[in-house]
C-alpha cells in the first residue's frame, strides 16, 4: 500500500513538472508586437534574414538539439530509478551499495567534457563565419547615432539623413559606425545583426547584410531610460533600384510653401522655435538634436517608431508631445494657429 501510495505522489509531482514546462513553452509563443504590420515575422533570430542571423540561429539549434537529447537521457535515466529501484514493502534492508563504478565515472565526466570542447569548437566557427567580410567599394556606409529616445541614420557619401528607418540595398555589406548622443543605447536587429552598445565618447562599428527584401524590426537593448522601451527603428531591405529611388528622393531639398499658411508654418520650421533641434534642408543647427524634417512623410512612423505617421498623431504630437511620449526633449507648447500652419507645411514634405 505505502507503494502504490508512493508511486502516486512521483506521478503527481511529474505530471506537475510536465505542466509546468508546457506552460513556459506555450507563453514563448507570442504574437508579433502590435505596432508591427500584420504579415511582419516575429523580430527573433531564429527568423534570420541575414548571413549573421542564419549563423546565429544556425548555433542556437544545435545547442538546443544537444542540451535537449542530454535532457532526456538524464531524466529519462532518473525516472527509471525513481520507479525500478523504489522501495517496496517487503524490502527490510539498505540495498548493497555501489563503489568505484570507474566506466559510469568516465562516462558521466568525460560525455559533458566532450560536449562543453564541441560547443566551443561550433562556437568560433561561428565568430569566424559572421566576421566582417573585407571592404568594398559597393559597401554602403551608414553612421548610426542614438538619442533618447530614436535613431538619427547618416549617409556620409550619400549626403542623406534620416531617423527611426534604415533604407539598405538587399545582399549589400552595410557598414556602421556607431555613436551616441547622451547615454548608452544598445543596437539590435535580431533578424539582421548582433547587438553592440552605442557609447557616449565611443565609435563601435557593425556590419550587417540582408538577404531577404522586407522590414525587419529594430529595438534598443539597453536601459537607456523612461522610455527605452519606444526607441525603436526598422530596417528596410530593398532593390537596388528601390534603393536607387529613395536615396533619389531623399536628395531633393524639401518641399516649398504654396500658399500663407504653408509659408507661416515654414517660417516657424526654420526661424522659430523649431530650429534650434530640427534640420529642414540646409536650414537648421547642423549638428540637429532632433529629427531631420526635410522628407518626413516620407517615413512610415516617427517618435522612434512607434506612431504612424499621419496628420492626425502628428497634430497630437504637436498638442502635447509630453503625453504621446513622455520625457522627450521636445517640450514645446504651440498656439492653435501655429499648430494649424506647421501641420500645413510638414505633411507636404514627401
Amino acid at each position: 500500500m505505502k507503494c502504490k501510495l508512493y508511486r502516486m505522489r512521483s506521478l503527481k509531482r511529474i505530471s506537475g513538472l510536465i505542466s509546468i514546462l508546457t506552460l513556459l513553452v506555450v507563453s514563448g509563443c507570442v504574437p508579433a508586437a502590435k505596432n508591427a504590420a500584420p504579415d511582419t515575422p516575429i523580430p527573433l533570430f531564429l527568423n534570420p534574414a541575414s548571413p549573421v542571423a542564419a549563423q546565429q540561429a544556425r548555433l542556437y539549434w544545435i545547442i538546443f538539439i544537444m542540451a535537449a537529447v542530454v535532457f532526456v537521457i538524464v531524466e529519462g535515466l532518473l525516472l527509471y530509478n525513481v520507479f525500478h529501484h523504489a522501495k517496496k514493502p517487503q524490502d527490510q534492508e539498505t540495498p548493497p551499495q555501489q563503489y568505484r563504478q570507474y566506466v559510469v565515472e568516465a562516462v558521466y565526466t568525460g560525455v559533458p567534457i566532450l560536449l562543453v570542447i564541441l560547443i566551443f569548437i561550433l562556437m568560433m566557427g561561428t565568430i569566424k563565419a559572421i566576421a566582417a567580410p573585407a571592404p568594398k567599394a559597393s559597401d554602403l556606409k551608414v553612421h548610426v547615432i542614438g538619442h533618447r529616445w530614436w535613431w538619427e541614420f547618416d549617409y556620409p557619401d550619400l549626403n542623406v539623413k534620416t531617423a527611426n528607418e534604415l533604407h539598405i540595398p538587399v545582399n549589400t555589406a552595410v557598414r556602421m559606425d556607431l555613436d551616441s548622443f547622451d547615454v548608452i543605447h544598445s543596437f539590435y536587429v535580431p533578424q539582421l545583426s548582433g547587438k553592440i552598445d552605442v557609447i557616449p565618447g565611443v565609435t563601435n562599428h557593425l556590419w550587417l547584410s540582408g538577404n531577404t527584401i522586407g522590414q525587419f524590426h529594430g529595438q534598443c537593448s539597453e536601459f537607456c531610460g523612461v522610455n527605452h522601451a519606444n526607441m525603436r527603428f526598422t530596417v528596410i531591405v530593398e532593390s537596388q533600384a528601390d534603393f536607387d529611388a529613395w536615396v533619389a528622393n531623399q536628395q531633393m531639398p524639401p518641399a516649398q510653401p504654396q500658399n500663407d499658411l504653408q509659408q507661416t508654418g515654414h517660417d516657424i520650421i526654420v526661424n522659430g522655435m523649431c530650429s534650434a533641434c530640427h534640420d529642414l534642408g540646409e536650414d537648421g543647427p547642423g549638428n540637429a538634436t532632433a529629427p531631420d524634417l526635410t522628407h518626413l512623410m516620407s517615413r512610415q512612423r516617427f517618435a522612434g517608431d512607434i506612431f504612424d505617421l499621419n496628420e492626425d498623431n502628428l497634430r497630437r504630437w504637436l498638442e502635447d508631445t509630453q503625453a504621446m511620449k513622455p520625457g522627450n526633449d521636445m517640450d514645446h507648447k504651440f498656439s492653435e494657429d501655429q499648430i494649424k500652419a506647421v501641420l500645413a507645411y510638414l505633411i507636404t514634405l514627401k
